[in-house]
């Protein structure tokens, strides 16, 4: 997922200031053989982190929106 933040100076204008653009995991899926690739290859390379560790990643981005 692609997430853009913006500052808007007037609404009425369409001058926006972009003030921070960044590149997120993509959390969503949109098949079961999708999810069954992904948590395999997250088996095979090692490259996954616990639920407690994801949700509090989680939680500390949605509070500095």
């Amino acid at each position: 997922m692609h997430t853009m933040r913006l500052h808007v100076n007037k609404f009425q204008t369409n001058e926006l200031n972009l003030v921070e653009d960044t590149k997120q995991e993509d959390y969503i899926v949109s098949s079961v053989e999708e999810v069954q690739r992904r948590v395999l290859s997250a088996e095979t390379n090692g490259s996954y982190i616990s639920a407690d560790k994801f949700f509090s990643n989680k939680d500390k981005k949605l509070e500095a929106l």
